[in-house]
């Protein structure tokens, strides 16, 4: 009689385990399966934002009518103020204005642009890391959150021609204080490359892309105009550095990865060179 017991509380605890562990499973799938919809989303957006890059290597070809048209296009489709559509527009307005030689309507661009809605910034929402698909469901979200913050941007801006500290002359349109961008904006380079994200003083500082015309791209932090802290650069045919930066160069703690997401080298950086290997494998 006492062993029948003893069974059936060894059979009950295995039925409440099996069913704790069935119950967890579940809802971490479907929390899993939510995320995997959201990231769909991001290759949408990010798909928009090579469409947008597009258009603006029609602005910088000086073909602003067509640059307009395209733009104006682009925001119809999406109903909503994002990746700094509107900015383009001003930006390509005020050149082309600037080509013709007819003085604009005073702050007519920027009365246009304020009518629009102001998004809120997205943020990411913490999950807790007890197994490898919490962790996944964690790191995705984050990664959400801020490539939502990235393409999300104010509506108003301000029309600015500067040139950098390497000498590339800048169309900058975005915020500005005391007469330099300050704040969240867009820049054209005349070589042909773009910067999207936060200025102090006519510099790049803080969060922001850097697109070059060959296809490689840096998403990361900025200081003093330079690529300084975590960042990851891109290379067009896959290759990827995820790490620290300083002064526009790899220095610190950081992995280099090839075309198939593979690992292919970390460790310490310094100089733009791996200096000390750790093997993570």
């Amino acid at each position: 009689m006492k062993k029948n017991v003893i069974l059936y509380l060894i059979l009950a605890a295995t039925i409440g385990c099996s069913l704790f562990y069935f119950t967890k499973s579940n809802s971490l799938q479907k929390q899993l399966t939510e995320v995997k919809k959201e990231q769909g989303h991001i290759s949408e957006e990010l798909s928009e934002y090579e469409k947008l890059a597009i258009i603006d290597s029609i602005l910088l070809e000086g073909q602003y009518d067509s640059a307009i048209k395209s733009y104006t296009a682009s925001l119809k489709v999406r109903e909503e103020n994002k990746m700094g559509i509107p900015l383009r527009i001003a930006l390509a307005q005020k050149l082309a204005e600037a080509k013709s030689g007819t003085q604009p309507k005073a702050d007519s661009v920027k009365a246009e642009l304020d009518s629009l809605p102001k998004p809120e910034i997205a943020s990411a929402r913490e999950v807790r890391k007890y197994d490898s698909l919490n962790f996944t469901l964690e790191k995705t979200k984050v990664q959400l959150a801020r490539l939502k913050k990235q393409m999300k941007d104010k509506s108003s801006g301000q029309y600015l021609k500067f040139k950098s500290a390497k000498g590339n002359l800048m169309h900058y349109v975005g915020k500005v204080k005391n007469g330099k961008a300050n704040g969240y904006g867009i820049a054209l380079l005349d070589s042909g490359s773009r910067y999207e994200g936060l200025w102090v003083g006519n510099e790049r500082d803080g969060e922001g892309t850097f697109y070059w015309p060959d296809g490689e791209y840096y998403i990361g932090a900025y200081k003093e105009d330079k690529r300084s802290g975590f960042g990851t650069y891109y290379w067009p045919n896959g290759e990827k550095y995820a790490g620290q930066w300083k002064d526009d160069k790899r220095s610190g703690n950081g992995k280099f990865f090839d075309s198939d997401g593979d690992l292919v080298a970390g460790g310490e950086w310094s100089d733009d060179k791996l200096v000390e290997r750790i093997n993570d494998k």
